[in-house]
């Protein structure tokens, strides 16, 4: 609990004043002055009285039958000085010097006494309460709080445990001379005794209401710490989230200062306690699901006073929550060093709906992890170091207000730092339009001089395998029966090369375009007698609608040979007879084959020609 100050304590509580280095009790009589009509302003403070009787002691000593006032008593100058000096130091240079009602005599001999009050009051720091301030009558002064109820059991008081009679401050006069004052006896009622007599005492005095009462409830002097001269809070709060919160240093006139509290409320609801000690920050976790938070900082010092709050305005919590995973994460498992490699994930979804993107990041080697992208693409191509050993991903979802969901994961993969082999090619792209073989020099080196394997690929089949002569001289040619079989249109070239590592893949593209064909053979075969048949066998696809001739001669060493068709003959697989009987150079087969695309467009090819004569 926190210190009170005194003046908010209520009227009959029990505050502790320490006395002869021991607190001892008092009693609070009355908050205020009593009457501002009999009291001066002075007497304005926290009334307190002794609660047990303190001691014993005349009032005076007998005065040769004077009746004197209470300004002239010895218990007056007693309580002033001896008693007031057995106080603790600090609690005495707090109490109040006052002006209290009180009756004087003249030097003239039985004549009554004469009420001093307000400005006239006697300047007094400790004293005792007049019969009437106790709740009694006859008296100076006016009743205070405590004793409102005027009853005598209000009044009564101890010594060691037993009921004591104590003197109060009215001297007694009926009109002739009474050496005599009022006491309040062992049952609370006020009487009537001679000066001399011991009776005893229950100091009174007012203090400062701003005192403080500690937990104990001990009056102490100190004063509470200014209020913190700031309050800091982050631009934005999120619930769920820890956030920092920062205040300005109050100072204490005591300089006992010891710390600070922290509090805050949620949707003007109670107050928490997140924080009390000695430094100017904190960290602490905000309630999710609240709309408005404020805050509220208060410093306190060794002696439990407390300054007041400095409070925060109202601000609005956002309650976001983070996206989801991302489902998975895929990395190829063939990795290699000096290349690219794309990694890639699956969307992930946020139940706000405000995703932002993505963040990607990277670990080799099992050290520590780097972001190498942050966007909203669900791929990425990353550049691989050669000499990495292995490389890791992970990726996580963010949105707009900057929550991260939790990480998706691969597998480390092993880099392949092999460099895979070169192909040299000076032929790159598209070759153009063919219309008859042709063919392709390259050549394959390899950084390592691993044995290296080259395969020739037409339209993706495979044309030839073979270990390739590192450095030396390679032709892909696309010639013969492996040419005249393709259509006409575009077509692809692939030349691999492995070391059983790494591969590389040079690639061609050409256009076949050929609508006719021509077949014959470079010299006619010669004969010794006149060639009187022969039989041809075309293989291939010939389309129907083709314009397909076949023709043969007999004669064909002869400047002008005489070609006859048998176009017919060779479609439906019969024999030839010449109608051709002379050679002026010797008889001589020849055979000269045309085709040409017909109206379709449809392609065909001629794959050999076979037959014989005689």
């Amino acid at each position: 609990m926190a210190a009170v100050t005194l003046g908010s304590k209520a009227v009959g509580s029990i505050v502790k004043i320490k006395v002869e280095d021991a607190l001892r009790d008092f009693i609070i009589v009355h908050q205020g002055n009593p009457d501002s009509n009999i009291y001066d302003a002075s007497c304005n403070g926290t009334w307190v009285l002794q609660k047990d009787i303190f001691e014993t002691h005349i009032w005076a000593e007998h005065p040769n039958s004077i009746n004197i006032g209470y300004n002239e008593a010895q218990v007056r100058n007693y309580l002033e000085t001896d008693w007031k000096n057995k106080m603790d130091s600090k609690i005495r240079a707090q109490i109040k010097r006052v002006k209290i009602p009180y009756f004087s005599y003249s030097a003239a001999f039985n004549t009554a006494p004469t009420l001093n009050s307000g400005t006239n009051g006697l300047s007094s720091s400790v004293f005792l309460l007049s019969p009437n301030e106790l709740g009694g009558s006859k008296a100076e002064g006016a009743v205070l709080d405590c004793f409102a109820s005027g009853l005598p059991e209000g009044r009564i008081a101890y010594l060691d445990g037993v009921l004591t009679d104590y003197w109060t401050r009215a001297p007694y006069y009926g009109g002739v001379l009474r050496t005599q004052v009022y006491y309040i006896n062992a049952q609370g009622q006020q009487k009537p005794e001679s000066y001399d007599h011991k009776f005893g005492i229950r100091p009174a005095f007012i203090l400062p209401p701003d005192l403080y009462v500690n937990d104990s409830g001990e009056v102490v002097t100190n004063q509470p710490p200014t209020v913190p001269s700031s309050l800091t809070l982050p631009a934005t709060i999120y619930g769920g989230k820890r956030v920092s919160i920062s205040w300005g240093a109050s100072t204490d006139p005591d300089g006992n200062l010891e710390g600070y509290a922290l509090e805050y409320s949620t949707d003007n609801r109670w107050w928490a306690l997140p924080y009390r000690g000695p430094d100017l920050s904190t960290t602490c976790t905000m309630p999710f699901g609240a709309e408005t938070i404020t805050f509220r900082v208060k410093a306190y010092d060794s002696e439990g006073a407390e300054s007041a709050y400095r409070v925060s305005e109202p601000r609005t919590i956002i309650n976001n929550t983070a996206p989801y995973a991302p489902a998975s994460i895929t990395v190829p498992e063939q990795v290699q060093g000096g290349g690219q490699l794309t990694v890639t994930w699956e969307a992930a979804s946020d139940s706000d709906g405000d995703l932002s993107g993505y963040s990607l990041e990277r670990q080799t080697d099992g050290g520590a992890w780097a972001e190498v992208y942050s966007g909203p693409e669900l791929s990425f191509t990353d550049s691989i170091t050669k000499g990495w050993e292995t490389v890791a991903y992970r990726v996580r979802a963010y949105d707009t207000h900057g929550e991260y969901s939790p990480y998706a994961s691969s597998e480390a993969r092993t880099v392949n730092n092999n460099t895979p082999p070169e192909i040299t090619c000076e032929a790159t792209g598209d070759l153009g339009t063919k219309t008859g073989d042709f063919s392709v020099a390259y050549q394959v080196s390899d950084e390592e001089g691993d044995p290296v394997t080259v395969t020739e690929l037409l339209d993706g089949a495979q044309l030839r395998s073979f270990q390739a002569v590192l450095e030396g001289g390679n032709s892909f040619a696309v010639a013969g029966e492996d040419f005249l079989k393709l259509q006409n249109g575009p077509h692809t070239m692939q030349i691999s090369a492995t070391d059983g590592m790494g591969e590389s893949l040079h690639e061609l593209s050409f256009t076949k375009e050929i609508t006719s064909a021509f077949v014959t053979i470079p010299e006619p075969m010669e004969a010794g007698e006149r060639i009187t048949l022969c039989a041809l066998s075309v293989k291939g696809e010939i389309p129907e609608d083709a314009a397909f001739t076949v023709e043969v001669t007999n004669n064909g060493r002869d400047e002008n040979p005489v070609w006859e068709d048998c176009t017919a003959e060779v479609k439906s697989g019969l024999n030839y007879v010449f109608e051709n009987e002379t050679a002026q150079n010797g008889f001589a087969f020849s055979f000269r084959i045309n085709a040409a695309r017909g109206d379709s467009g449809q392609g065909g090819y001629i794959t050999s020609v076979q037959g014989g004569f005689q």
